[in-house]
């Protein structure tokens, strides 16, 4: 059997390349592709959340980060888990066709159902 030590360099796709910016050179400034965000704030029932980013579902996330988000269903047809992303919103998936017919044009005004976001 082959035995292979993996380290981190090893487990980077060979078809990406990566590319170093550093803070000290300000002519060398970071790839517009690439976007940092510090944290995610939910409103939700006159309660604030803060979510620091982590790739993959809003709720679960937030839920993995103890904030008592309130949920139900975790399908997108209850509506329960409907909050209001104050900050962040760029980091967040487009709204998929369940929020869309749930939320309609509350979508425009940044509410999300934290069950169907997906945090990029």
């Amino acid at each position: 059997m082959n035995k292979r030590t993996l380290t981190i360099g090893s487990l980077i796709p060979r078809n990406i390349s990566i590319n170093k910016v550093s803070k000290s050179n300000p002519s060398n400034p970071p790839d517009p592709e690439y976007r940092h965000f510090n944290k995610i704030i939910l409103l939700q029932k006159q309660m604030k959340f803060e979510i620091q980013p982590t790739k993959g579902n809003l709720l679960d996330v937030a839920l993995g980060q103890e904030q008592a988000l309130q949920y139900k269903c975790r399908k997108g047809t209850c509506g329960v888990c409907t909050v209001k992303v104050a900050e962040g919103r760029s980091s967040l998936s487009l709204p998929n066709e369940k929020e869309q017919s749930k939320l309609k044009k509350a979508l425009n005004d940044g509410y999300r159902l934290a069950c169907q976001a997906e945090i990029l």
